[in-house]
C-alpha cells in the first residue's frame, strides 16, 4: 500500500497530525490524526513521516488496525507502518 490507498482506506483526505502526547502529556515519536465524528485514530512514527515527505510513492506501507477503550468510549485505532520486504519467498 501507499498512503493515497492507505487514506482511502481510513476514510480521510488528508492526515492532519499532531504529535501524541504519552500518559504524562510528554510529547512522543508518534504522530496521530484523530477524527471525531467516526471515533477514528490514526497514528504513525516520526521517522515515517519523515520518509513520506521525502518520497510519496513508498509502497510498502501497511495499516494495523485495533479497537481501543478511551475515556469517552470506544474508537478505532490505525497505525500506519512501512514493512521491509522478505529478500526470498518460497
Amino acid at each position: 500500500m501507499n498512503i493515497v490507498e492507505i487514506k482511502k482506506t481510513v476514510g480521510v483526505e488528508a492526515l492532519e497530525l499532531n504529535t501524541a502526547q504519552d500518559t504524562n502529556g510528554n510529547p512522543t515519536d508518534w504522530m496521530r490524526h484523530w477524527e471525531n465524528d467516526t471515533r477514528t485514530a490514526i497514528s504513525i512514527h516520526k521517522d515515517l513521516v519523515e520518509e513520506l515527505k521525502a518520497d510519496k510513492n513508498i509502497s510498502s506501507l501497511g495499516l494495523q488496525k485495533e479497537v481501543r477503550t478511551g475515556e469517552q468510549g470506544d474508537y478505532t485505532a490505525y497505525r500506519i507502518v512501512k514493512y521491509t520486504p522478505a529478500e526470498v519467498t518460497m
